[in-house]
């Protein structure tokens, strides 16, 4: 595929040349420093995994003393060491006094290309090929693509997100190779990378009640069907925005009380049960409630479905297949948070075994069912 720049001056019939950028002076406490950017306003084009790639170049980076600048973006990149929202002719000077520039292909690629900087480029959208940095010799560029499923999406938006399939670990060793630092290998390797593996998720198990602390607009989902204190179920829900799993009713003088925090109640049906009153699910409508019935059991779903036609039912987290294999080295990331008694577990499986602060790859089906929240890897 020919490059943009040239179908532009041929079909223009102009001559391609360096870019002309006015830079504006911006002070910066260092000299020795990286510049990186991701697209938030691109969704094809944005890297999701910019913080494992800076966690994985720390110690070569911390040892000759290289910071990590970020250049625009909506969303600090957890790693960086400044980020900086700058005019474009700053952003300019700032790239100029940069080692090494990484970030999905833009403007900011081609103007360190044409400042003479090494790049580091992400392709999400587009072959590279096509757009490419070319103002520079193609040793001072490396440029990353995932392994397209057949094509690029050449769209702002990716139903497939294939640039998240570019691995972390192949992003850090260009960077050490773009700055020539590289003197050992990295000893990271990526198994599975959940669908979900990004989404914030904190669950609290009301057995005691502690003040969390939480990003803004984080809604925490409370797990009394894990266990039950009355008193620290109902400050939970008091004080924040919630969501509900229950095993039991809750009645209804205790929702009346929530209900303005309470946006969804889940609660675990089963065919045996007798059957909930029609005035219960009204009550939940008249207090703005939403009410789904989860079932555990599969085989239970169509004689709860003709009991309660009009009530949403959906199957509970089905059992899944390992999605990779691991050994003893494995171990896993993630945004999910059990909590319960001030202790915080990376899973269901690791809460059920007591298993607070540790991240190790437990091979049991209670675990694989969450595997879409995991981004599983293994280290020496």
């Amino acid at each position: 595929m020919p490059h943009l720049l040239e179908e532009y001056a041929k079909n223009l019939g102009v001559k391609i040349s360096l870019p002309v950028v006015n830079d504006h002076f911006f002070p910066l406490i260092t000299d020795n420093y990286i510049t990186i950017s991701n697209d938030d306003e691109v969704e094809s084009k944005h890297y999701p995994y910019y913080d494992i790639v800076l966690n994985l170049l720390k110690p070569f980076l911390e040892e000759e003393d290289i910071k990590v600048v970020q250049l625009g973006g909506k969303t600090k990149i957890e790693g960086v060491d400044v980020a900086l929202n700058l005019s474009f002719k700053q952003k300019s000077f700032i790239l100029s006094k940069s080692l090494s520039h990484v970030g999905s292909d833009s403007a900011l690629n081609h103007l360190a290309s044409a400042k003479q900087v090494p790049t580091v480029n992400i392709f999400g959208n587009t072959f590279p090929n096509a757009n490419r940095p070319i103002f520079s010799k193609p040793s001072l560029n490396i440029n990353i693509a995932p392994k397209w499923d057949k094509k690029p999406s050449f769209s702002n938006v990716d139903p497939r997100r294939q640039i998240s399939t570019i691995k972390p670990e192949k992003i850090a060793e260009s960077i050490l190779k773009s700055l020539k630092l590289k003197k050992i290998p990295i000893s990271f390797k990526t198994l599975h990378a959940g669908e979900k593996f990004k989404q914030k998720v904190v669950e609290v198990v009301p057995t005691s009640f502690a003040p969390l602390s939480l990003p803004e607009g984080q809604v925490v989902i409370v797990r009394a069907d894990y266990g039950f204190n009355e008193d620290a179920f109902l400050r939970f829900c008091k004080s924040y925005k919630v969501v509900v799993y229950a095993n039991q009713l809750i009645q209804p003088h205790g929702l009346k009380e929530i209900a303005h925090n309470l946006q969804t109640l889940f609660i675990f049906a089963e065919a045996s049960w007798d059957t909930i009153p029609t005035s219960y699910f009204k009550m939940l409508k008249n207090s703005n409630i939403e009410c789904v019935l989860l079932v555990r059991e599969e085989k239970d779903l169509p004689a709860l479905r003709n009991k309660y036609f009009d009530i949403p039912i959906r199957p509970y987290l089905a059992p899944k297949d390992p999605p990779c294999k691991t050994g003893e080295n494995a171990r896993f990331l993630s945004e999910k948070r059990i909590i319960e008694d001030g202790k915080e577990y990376l899973s269901y499986a690791h809460w059920e075994k007591g298993l607070d602060k540790n991240n190790e790859v437990l091979d049991t089906p209670e675990y694989w069912r969450e595997s879409d929240h995991f981004y599983i890897y293994e280290s020496d």
